[in-house]
C-alpha cells in the first residue's frame, strides 16, 4: 500500500513537473551569455542598413549578449526559412524575425516558438500567436501626427493635395486612414487629390507635375513619406509655385531640401529603431522576464526647428536622421 502511494506520488511530481516545463516554453533562462538571432527580410535600401545598425548597436550594449548574428533573405521568403534553420543550428536563445512575406514563413516561427526559443517578430502584423512579442509602429497615428501637424500649420483652412505609397499595401493605407481621420475634423481643408505613387521618387514628381497643371493654388501637400514630398516640392519649385508647407518621414533628402529652401516641413519617422527594440524584448524573454504581446515603439515627430537640428547636410540623401543616434563605428556607411 506505501509502495504504491510512494509510486503515485512521485508520477504525481513527475507530471506536475512536465507541466511547468511546457508552461515556460522548455527554454532555459539565461542572466547572460545569450545569443541573438536576427532573420531579415533583406537589405535593399538605406532604411534597412539603418535597422540592421540599430539591431548591432542594441545587442552591443548589452552585456547580457554574447554573441549575435543577423541572415539576410534578400526578400525572398524560402531563403528566409533556411535563414531560421541556419540560426537555430548556432543555439539562439531568442529569435528576431523581420518577415519578406508574413504568411510564408509562418511554420518556421510556430515551430521556433513551440520548441520554447523566444520569436520577437517586427515590421508588421502576422497571422499567428505563435510568437512573443510583436514590436511594432502605430502606423494610423503616423499618419493622423502628419495630418494633425499641416491642418495646424495651416490654420485649419486650406487647398491640399495627398501622396500614399502602394495602394492596398497596409502601410500606405493605415497612414492614410490616420490623416483622413484627421482631415475629416477640418471642413475648411479641401482635398484637391489623392494619388499613389509607390514611393516612388520620379513618379511621385510626375504626379505633382500633373497636379500643378490642375490646380492653380496648392496650399500644401501631405505626403506619407519623404520619398514623395520631397520630389513634390522641386516639381512645385521647378515650376515656379510657391514652396508650401509638407509632411514626410526622416529622410535626409527630404528634410536637407526644406533647410535649404527655408520651407517648413513636418518629419514623423518611420524608426529603424523598431529592430533595437525587438532586441530588448528578446532579451527580457531569453531572462524569463514577462514581456507584452504587442509592444509600440514610442515616436515623436520633428516640426521644422528639429529637423534643422538633426539635417545632415554633408551627408547622403538617403541618410535616416535620428536613427544614427549610435556610437559612430556602428554607422553604415551610406
Amino acid at each position: 500500500m506505501k509502495q504504491g502511494l510512494r509510486i503515485f506520488l512521485l508520477l504525481t511530481f513527475m507530471c506536475t513537473l512536465s507541466v511547468a516545463v511546457f508552461a515556460g516554453g522548455g527554454q532555459e533562462e539565461k542572466d547572460d551569455g545569450i545569443v541573438i538571432g536576427f532573420s531579415n527580410a533583406g537589405m535593399g535600401d538605406s532604411w534597412r542598413q539603418f535597422l540592421v545598425a540599430n539591431f548591432n548597436a542594441a545587442c552591443a550594449a548589452d552585456p547580457a549578449v554574447s554573441e549575435y548574428y543577423i541572415t539576410n533573405a534578400d526578400e525572398k521568403p524560402e531563403k528566409q526559412l533556411a535563414d531560421i534553420d541556419d540560426l537555430l543550428v548556432k543555439g539562439i536563445d531568442a529569435l528576431i524575425v523581420y518577415p519578406t512575406v508574413a504568411d510564408a514563413i509562418i511554420p518556421a516561427i510556430e515551430r521556433v516558438y513551440d520548441e520554447g526559443i523566444p520569436v520577437i517578430v517586427f515590421g508588421g502584423t502576422i497571422d499567428t500567436q505563435s510568437y512573443t512579442s510583436l514590436v511594432m509602429q502605430d502606423l494610423l497615428e503616423f499618419g493622423r501626427a502628419q495630418a494633425q501637424w499641416l491642418a495646424d500649420e495651416l490654420g485649419g483652412s486650406g487647398k491640399i493635395v495627398m501622396l500614399s505609397g502602394i495602394a492596398g499595401n497596409t502601410t500606405a493605407e493605415d497612414r492614410l486612414a490616420g490623416a483622413r481621420e484627421v482631415f475629416n475634423k477640418y471642413p475648411g481643408i479641401e482635398i484637391l487629390d489623392h494619388q499613389y505613387c509607390d514611393w516612388s521618387p520620379p513618379k511621385a514628381k510626375s504626379i505633382m507635375e500633373a497636379m500643378i497643371q490642375a490646380f492653380p493654388q496648392i496650399d500644401g501637400i501631405w505626403a506619407d513619406s519623404g520619398l514623395m514630398s520631397w520630389p513634390a516640392l522641386q516639381a512645385l519649385d521647378e515650376a515656379g509655385r510657391p514652396l508650401v508647407p509638407s509632411t514626410g518621414d526622416q529622410l535626409n533628402g527630404y528634410t536637407k531640401f526644406l533647410v535649404s529652401k527655408g520651407v517648413r516641413g513636418y518629419a514623423y519617422p518611420m524608426t529603424t529603431q523598431l529592430s533595437a527594440e525587438a532586441v530588448r524584448q528578446a532579451i527580457k524573454a531569453a531572462k524569463g522576464e514577462s514581456v507584452d504581446k504587442v509592444v509600440y515603439i514610442d515616436i515623436d515627430g520633428y516640426g521644422p526647428d528639429e529637423i534643422a537640428d538633426l539635417t545632415k547636410p554633408d551627408l547622403s540623401d538617403w541618410w535616416w536622421i535620428g536613427d544614427d543616434q549610435m556610437p559612430e563605428e556602428f554607422l553604415p556607411e551610406i
